[in-house]
């Protein structure tokens, strides 16, 4: 059954990203959604399975574009942000996102944990437009959602939603991570 979700429920996933940091030093992109992933959630629904649609994202892009969604740390969103958000876009594994971070002291801290593999997952606040549940409650697909934000995180709902890997100008232990998610088929093309 589809379903319209009341306007005020904001809801946030996370997932763990391979974040892939450009040769610039500053921008990252990594997956904020893994399309077609079925994730365990709790919340106030209760226990059940979610996944996210490709094309669930498509108003969001087209309407209000990236700069319109904020990039948090941690969905703080009483602190400042750490950066931008330059480029959004749906592909066949994801709603791939791209990032400026702000040279601020919160930036740079991110962007150093990032670095050293400490901090990895994204997660997205957003508003259910359009859902799809089971006949008994088990499974939820999201068809349509509102994006607000998108942070980065510690801990992930989504194993996949990851900050892509880190592109610094020749990191051999970076390279090698994108090597290997490019053998596992994981790194966005």
């Amino acid at each position: 059954m589809t379903t319209l979700t009341p306007a005020k429920s904001r809801v946030v996933r996370a997932f763990t990203s391979s974040l892939e940091l450009r040769s610039d030093g500053r921008t990252l992109v990594g997956i904020a959604v893994p399309f077609s992933t079925w994730t365990e959630i709790r919340d106030l629904y209760g226990t059940y399975e979610e996944q996210v649609l490709r094309g669930a994202f498509a108003r969001t892009i087209a309407e209000r574009g990236p700069s319109r969604v904020k990039f948090l740390a941690q969905h703080d969103s009483a602190a400042f942000p750490i950066g931008r958000t330059i480029s959004l876009r749906e592909d066949v594994n994801g709603l791939i996102a791209e990032f400026r971070v702000a040279q601020t002291p919160r930036g740079d801290e991110a962007l150093q944990l990032v670095k050293e593999g400490a901090l990895d997952g994204l997660s997205i606040g957003f508003r259910p437009v359009r859902d799809s549940w089971s006949a008994d409650g088990t499974q939820r697909t999201i068809l349509e959602a509102a994006l607000a934000e998108i942070s980065l995180v510690n801990f992930p709902a989504y194993e996949k939603a990851t900050v892509t890997a880190v592109r610094a100008a020749s990191t051999p232990l970076l390279f090698a991570a994108q090597q290997e998610l490019l053998r596992r088929k994981e790194y966005p093309q």
